[in-house]
């Protein structure tokens, strides 16, 4: 008996098989397109998940809080997540979150949480545990009240926002179902985070090279990196003035997703992105990004590719470098790069608010429109992340009002910028600045730099799957 049931289910199991194959080989698949699981990626894993099962469990009792947008998605907004994690380009409009190392020089995730009050700003309490590195830790030190940033061509830096109502409910989709009507800017901001006006300071202090008498540099110059006053920001005060020139500080590219828990893989640049109306996902073969894409700011990235002046002189490094030597001159030491910013500064997050139909004014690029091999489906283009009035220089009317804002303390301490990859030498601009802030010497901060993988290996838990 045994035997004959054996080779029943074993008849039983081929048979499905086998039936199975012959529709797959032969196309006779009916795949539900909402259940697709090449469609149906999560949100990978990272250290926002803890904070968001936290903030899901508080209920916000406190009467009299602003809701400037009672009618609308964000009504009874009560808190907001933001989620910095590092990471480097995967060509395209993609981004590849790095593998998270525990113990790494420098923090990989950094985090604030934005209360809404009932004054005219929310207030922004920055996650010191997440700022603080694991050797200063060690040393009983407090990480910093803003969060640090890596510049440079090299980085990207994710910034996720997670917005919870007085429920303790996550409601990014109620947004992203509306996001016809709503889009989040990013700006060098005008004020701090209490509404108070600031200067925009220079990290990278004040150089003192040394000349002999022929004018000739010479080593023991010395570097006092207290920041100053940035004079590219003095006479840029205004909220209007600062945003022009923000994209001189920074890029950001939005990559909104249709759902909130989903994400984008390495290798399309639309997967599961979210595109303008009247387009769904199903449009996102033909679809070209940024032309097509919607943009909100829920999931972004930012790259602190500071913009240097290259009509400047040369400014000459006071510190010798002893790994390079001058071609001109054969002698080790001097060292120049053109002058730029380290900003230390407020990001102005700004969420704004339209009527129906009025999000995407800007008409799409006449040249590439002519272009034979693009395919452009969408009527309009959203505005870029710096200039919420952008519609204006095209004679358009902008109808976007302010929601309510908040400012995030950012400070680019360091960039790879300032490095020279043909003789890495600890005495760089890029590992001395470093050092300074992490508290470490050149030196060391040199090596702990080194053999850092931005890939996961074996799938371990440095979260190296993380997209946007």
């Amino acid at each position: 008996m045994n035997k004959i049931l054996r080779l029943t289910l074993l008849l039983t199991t081929f048979t499905t098989l086998t039936s199975s194959c012959d529709k797959f080989v032969f196309g006779n698949v009916n795949v539900d397109y909402n259940e697709n699981p090449l469609l149906a990626k999560p949100v990978p894993r990272s250290g926002a998940d803890h904070y968001v099962d936290s903030l899901k469990k508080i209920k916000v009792t406190e009467s009299g809080l602003s809701n400037p947008d009672a009618e609308g998605a964000f009504n009874d907004w009560a808190t907001c997540l933001v989620m910095f994690k590092e990471g480097h380009s995967h060509g395209d409009g993609m981004m590849h979150g790095n593998f998270v190392y525990q113990n790494a020089p420098w923090r990989q995730e950094q985090f604030a949480i934005i209360h809404n009050t009932s004054g005219p700003w929310p207030r922004v309490e920055i996650q010191r545990n997440s700022t603080v590195t694991h050797l200063e830790q060690g040393e009983g030190k407090q990480g910093p009240n803003y969060i640090r940033i890596i510049g440079g061509r090299l980085k990207r830096w994710g910034l996720c926002l997670y917005f919870f109502d007085k429920a303790g409910n996550l409601i990014n989709d109620r947004i992203l179902n509306q996001s016809d009507q709503y889009q989040i800017f990013f700006t060098v901001s005008d004020v701090d985070d209490k509404g108070t006006p600031y200067e925009v300071m220079d990290c990278r202090g004040t150089w003192r090279a040394k000349h002999d008498r022929y004018g000739q540099w010479m080593k023991g110059g010395t570097v006092d990196p207290t920041p100053v006053p940035s004079p590219f920001f003095a006479d840029k005060t205004t909220w209007k003035a600062r945003a022009d020139v923000s994209d001189k500080v920074f890029k950001y590219t939005y990559r909104d997703t249709w759902i909130h828990d989903a994400m984008g893989d390495g290798a399309r640049e639309l997967f599961n992105q979210r595109l303008l109306p009247p387009l769904t996902r199903h449009d996102a073969d033909w679809a070209v990004a940024p032309y097509d894409q919607d943009r909100v700011g829920l999931k972004g990235h930012f790259n602190f590719d500071i913009e240097a002046d290259e009509s400047d002189d040369q400014r000459e490094w006071p510190l010798e470098i002893t790994q390079r030597v001058d071609p001109t001159t054969g002698k080790s030491g001097k060292y120049t790069r053109p002058t730029y910013l380290l900003p230390k500064f407020y990001l102005s997050v700004r969420v704004m608010k339209c009527p129906k139909g009025k999000k995407a004014l800007i008409p799409r690029d006449e040249y590439l429109s002519r272009h034979s091999t693009y395919q452009f489906i969408s009527k309009f283009i959203c505005a870029e992340a710096h200039l919420p009035d952008e519609a204006k220089e095209y004679g358009k009317d902008s109808e976007w009002r302010e929601v309510f804002r908040f400012n995030l303390p950012i400070k680019v301490y360091c960039s790879s910028f300032d490095t020279d990859p043909t003789a890495v030498d600890p005495n760089d601009p890029y590992y001395y600045f470093l050092g300074q802030e992490i508290g470490l010497p050149s030196a060391d901060a040199l090596e702990a730099s080194q053999n850092l993988q931005t890939h996961g290996v074996g799938g371990g838990s440095g979260l190296g799957n993380w997209f946007l």
